[in-house]
């Protein structure tokens, strides 16, 4: 939950995009669902649910059901004769016969290469701001047109910043809001699941292996297209009309300036330059094996890629015996359900049901 509570902490107002009743962290027992547990503290179950609570929700989790937490960091995995060496920040280091890497989006974010060369106090991803007080009076050009950019711009502005939004699309897209309470019809016609409303939502829920059944090119671009940038309902009002956007709108280089950010833009076939004092880059995550910096360089290489990702086999294992990857790492090989929280459960089913076979 470091990810979360990071995130939670750079402001009041930050909430989850999924449904609370659906955003679960596998339990083995019931009541142990996110929702049951925001009940007992009085919290919103539904939407929209804040991410500190979800943070609190993993922390209590965690000390429920898996005592027994190593608090350190790895720094290093390398591959044995007989399996994995892994050594820790502290120093320490274990062999194990297999290791099951489950970073999330912790190594994942992703920067346009256009804002690649600007330093990081005038340039940084959504996920790394840590404080957005410190955009107070400043000029801030927030990229992406999703839930994370949205987010970020409203922010900006109630911390008393000055956002504008740069935006690829021609549009800004919002979802509609789904009532808690609906008739048997709707939910039959529009299902809530972990991915969210509709039925191809449902069906990627429910029946996880699905996407797998799908042709390798087929399933990733799949994985690349389904749910497009859009932000939650909630978003609307804290965005529009308040916070300027400019549509249809690419950034092409950046440039330091001083102390300020030169942008070089270009919609259609007119170029211009904006000056900013800050850029948040909210452009989304993309799975890199070569960006996960614990894994040792010579195991990297012995990993076989699909569109950067590892490519698994039925049981989440990569072309390395013994290791395997879940959560986001794992989506092109299984599908977009396993980017979120809610491809927990099928993946610690499945895998753990290998590993105890194989014991």
């Amino acid at each position: 939950m470091a990810f979360w509570s990071k995130v939670a902490g750079a402001a009041p107002e930050r909430y989850l995009k999924s449904f609370g009743n659906f955003t679960d962290i596998s339990a083995p027992v019931p009541g142990a669902g996110f929702a049951a547990w925001c009940a007992a503290r009085g919290f919103e179950t539904f939407e929209p649910c804040p991410m500190e609570n979800f943070a609190a929700y993993g922390k209590w989790f965690q000390e429920h059901y898996v005592p027994h937490l190593e608090p350190h960091r790895v720094e290093k995995i390398r591959q044995t004769n007989n399996g994995f060496e892994i050594t820790l920040d502290n120093g320490e280091s274990l062999l194990s016969d297999s290791a099951i890497i489950a970073t999330g989006l912790e190594y994942f974010e992703h920067i346009p290469e256009a804002l690649a060369s600007l330093p990081p106090d005038l340039a940084r991803h959504s996920h790394n701001i840590e404080d957005f007080s410190l955009f107070n009076g400043l000029d801030v050009a927030v990229i992406g047109s999703g839930q994370s950019a949205l987010e970020a711009a409203a922010l900006v502005r109630e911390a008393g910043g000055n956002p504008t939004l740069i935006v690829r699309d021609t549009a800004i897209h919002y979802s509609t809001r789904v009532p808690e309470h609906r008739t048997l019809w709707h939910q039959l016609r529009y299902p809530i699941s972990g991915l969210g409303a509709g039925p191809k939502s449902w069906l990627l829920t429910t029946i996880p292996w699905v996407c797998r059944l799908m042709p390798e090119r087929a399933r990733t671009n799949f994985v690349k297209n389904h749910l497009p940038p859009k932000g939650a309902w909630w978003l609307r009002d804290r965005v529009e009309p308040a916070i300027p956007a400019l549509l249809n709108t690419n950034v092409t280089n950046a440039a330091l300036d001083g102390n300020h950010v030169t942008l070089h833009l270009q919609s259609g076939t007119t170029t211009s330059e904006r000056r900013f004092h800050r850029v948040i880059a909210a452009t989304g995550f993309k799975t890199d094996i070569d960006r996960i910096t614990p894994l040792d360089e010579s195991l990297k290489q012995s990993i076989t890629r699909l569109d950067g990702g590892p490519k698994l086999d039925n049981n989440f294992t990569s072309s390395v015996p013994g290791l395997f990857f879940v959560g986001p790492a794992a989506a092109m090989s299984f599908g977009p359900l396993f980017r979120f929280v809610a491809g927990a459960k099928f993946t610690a089913q499945k895998l753990s049901r290998h590993l105890q076979k194989a014991a």
